[in-house]
């Protein structure tokens, strides 16, 4: 029987939260593979995959990261033989480009057969345009910060089937959180360094609130 895993969609422009989002996420995951294109997560930095496949032979526990893209399909294969674990991809327009016409069959087999070894992404970017299809295709849940582009916009809520939400105007830290049954607004709790859920729905202004009382 095939095991459930994630794969974990996050939008949004520069400065909006969606890196602070991703690292506060996997404070609490132990196994770790991270294309780490900007390198600015927590984790031993690889320069050889050689060495990184032979720190995760040794460890059960681990946070792994490599910043150069040509080690993407590798990596892709490290994390599906290690499994039980997340791969995230940073920067994921740069690493899975719109523009290209096929994906590294290694990283089509973790969209594809992942879940037979419990293997969990990652993709994070600031437009889903930029990312390839295919790539995107398979979510379970979408984390979309502010969005500046009506055709953004559209393609999240086609997806996901929510047609109530801005992502246009959010303002800093604040995110929808989709999957596939629900969708939430919430905030980042950076002194906490969990979520925060605050209601879909406006608040009522004061005029509302003197006319219903």
């Amino acid at each position: 029987m095939a095991l459930e895993r994630d794969i974990i969609l996050v939008y949004g422009m520069t400065g909006m939260g969606k890196s602070r989002w991703t690292r506060a996420f996997l404070r609490s995951q132990s196994r770790v593979f991270i294309m780490d294109t900007q390198v600015e997560h927590e984790g031993l930095l690889f320069d050889d995959l050689g060495d990184m496949i032979d720190h995760v032979m040794r460890y059960k526990a681990f946070r792994c990261r490599t910043e150069y893209v040509p080690d993407f399909p590798l990596l892709c294969s490290v994390a599906f033989a290690a499994g039980r674990c997340w791969l995230v991809v940073e920067e994921a327009q740069r690493v899975l480009p719109a523009s290209r016409k096929e994906l590294p069959a290694s990283f089509e087999d973790l969209v594809y057969r992942g879940r037979h070894k419990q293997v969990n992404l990652i993709l994070v970017s600031q437009r889903p345009s930029t990312v390839h299809i295919a790539a995107r295709s398979q979510w379970s849940r979408i984390i979309t910060f502010k969005q500046t582009e009506p055709a953004d916009v559209a393609w999240i809520t086609s997806v996901s089937g929510v047609r109530d939400i801005n992502p246009l105007t959010l303002p800093q830290s604040v995110y929808y959180d989709i999957r596939p049954d629900h969708c939430e607004k919430k905030v980042l709790d950076d002194v906490r360094s969990r979520d925060a859920t605050i209601p879909l729905e406006p608040e009522p202004s004061s005029q509302q609130e003197e006319d219903e009382s």
